[in-house]
């Protein structure tokens, strides 16, 4: 009775210590929390669309658009009982000068005239050139202000009255005639001028064209979003024989993978701004996200399993798992061996846009887990396993950056958004803006910056 007493004392004892040796011994636990995403103005950016109207370009309009019959009075009682009948048609083409906010140009012109006179109506024709100046001015409504004046005018042939007697040369009373008519004939002219030199259609096609999503990269399949907000022009300056302009759009670009992004189109152009100089440069925000169930699974394969020694003492880790708190990265190691238990780091995910993936930076022991292995497995602050650990924390992303960044720079050499419409420009940088957790993993935001250009066929 008192050997089998014992016995089961010994076996008791045994138990308990081999119970003891097992049993698991934690870390507190660091807790999970995850903050609220910090609002960021998404940034404004501007394209650019130079504009070069040349001369000759507007004299060939002109002259393609203006023909024949210019103008016309068949009344004696028109324009204030002005007394005058008049018949103005074109017989050369036009001769243009631009210098500052005026055209200048010079009209040959065939005319016809009858005038009231004491003996009844003379009737005259000739030839005369007018050299007339166009003050222009545009304005919100991107309508062209004009004014124009007659400066001058200067006979090809000497108007002739026609008689029974035969031709007489009217000269004298011709010019008193032309000088009646020209506030008639300017303001003719005005609706002429404004109606052949209006902007509005370009502006137009422009801010339709740039709201269709733009593929950067086939591969990936990154689309550009452009949401346009405002609409801006450089005043009209006279270089060389040509007017030349910036329209820039103000913006916000969105970079999106995937399938082609839907949009609805604002149709609606609004008012024209004017501004002594157009700025310059886009932005574009990229996101890239690593999954928490990612990020472990390649943490696992390179930490679980393996074994790290103190002296006589060592421990193997059994699992890893991820999450946040606030922002930085919780490492929880799950060891077995001379220490049972879970213990926790701590780092702060950074970006490595070179090497294209995140990493995880000030990698430590969690201040709670340090004061649990002070008092309990001091042996457990090895560099080694710290080191081995961090080297796991490496995530590749999915998207190659600077490929992305190649990509788009190929495709801006000439992308065309729709026949005449074609979009050019440069992606100089790519830099990480903020990295920053959330409950589904790693996210990073970086910036793309560079210069975009909108041509439209018929601009130079």
């Amino acid at each position: 009775m008192r050997l089998s007493t014992a016995g089961f004392v010994v076996a008791l004892v045994l138990l308990l210590a081999s119970c003891r040796s097992a049993r698991r011994n934690s870390a507190p636990y660091p807790g999970e929390q995850y903050r609220s995403l910090p609002e960021v103005a998404s940034p404004i950016s501007a394209i650019v669309l130079p504009v070069t109207l040349s001369a000759r370009d507007l004299v060939q309009m002109l002259n393609q658009r203006v023909q024949g019959l210019l103008y016309e009075d068949n009344s004696f009682t028109d324009n204030g009982n002005d007394g005058l009948m008049l018949r103005l048609w074109r017989t050369r083409p036009f001769e243009v000068d631009i210098s500052s906010q005026t055209i200048r140009y010079r009209v040959p012109l065939k005319i016809w005239a009858k005038q009231q006179v004491l003996f009844g109506a003379a009737e005259a024709e000739g030839e005369l050139q007018l050299g007339l100046k166009t003050n222009f001015s545009l304005q919100p409504d991107w309508s062209l202000r004009t004014q124009t004046t007659v400066e001058f005018h200067e006979w090809l042939s000497a108007p002739m009255l026609k008689t029974a007697l035969g031709d007489i040369n009217i000269q004298p009373l011709a010019n008193l005639m032309l000088s009646r008519s020209r506030t008639t004939l300017s303001q003719s002219l005005d609706r002429l001028v404004s109606q052949q030199l209006s902007l509005r259609p370009y502006a137009q096609m422009a801010w339709d064209a740039l709201q269709k999503p733009v593929l950067l990269d086939t591969t990936q399949q990154l689309w550009v979003k452009t949401t346009p907000v405002a609409i801006g022009m450089t005043p009209l300056v006279a270089a060389g024989d040509a007017l030349r302009t910036t329209l820039f759009v103000e913006c916000y670009n969105e970079a999106m993978l995937g399938e082609r992004p839907v949009f609805r189109p604002n149709s609606t152009l609004p008012d024209l701004r004017l501004l002594s100089e157009a700025p310059d440069g886009f932005q574009l925000r990229l996101t890239t996200v690593v999954p928490f169930a990612e990020a472990e699974r390649l943490a696992r394969s390179m930490v679980v399993g393996q074994t790290f020694a103190s002296g006589k003492k060592q421990v193997t880790v059994q699992n890893l798992r991820l999450w946040g708190n606030g922002d930085r990265l919780v490492v929880n190691t799950a060891m077995s061996g001379a220490f049972n238990g879970d213990i926790y780091l701590v780092g702060k995910p950074v970006l490595n846009v070179a090497k294209n993936r995140i990493e995880v930076a000030e990698l430590e022991f969690h201040a709670e887990t340090r004061n649990f292995l002070h008092r309990t497995a001091a042996w457990l602050f090895s560099s080694a396993f710290r080191r081995r650990v961090g080297e796991a924390l490496v995530f590749p992303l999915d998207e190659d950056l600077q490929a992305l960044r190649t990509s788009a720079q190929q495709a801006l050499q000439q992308y065309v958004i729709q026949p005449g419409v074609v979009l050019t420009g440069t992606v100089d940088t790519l830099a990480v803006e903020r990295t920053f957790i959330t409950p589904s993993g790693i996210r990073a935001d970086l910036y793309s910056k560079g210069r975009l250009r909108l041509n439209i066929r018929g601009w130079q």
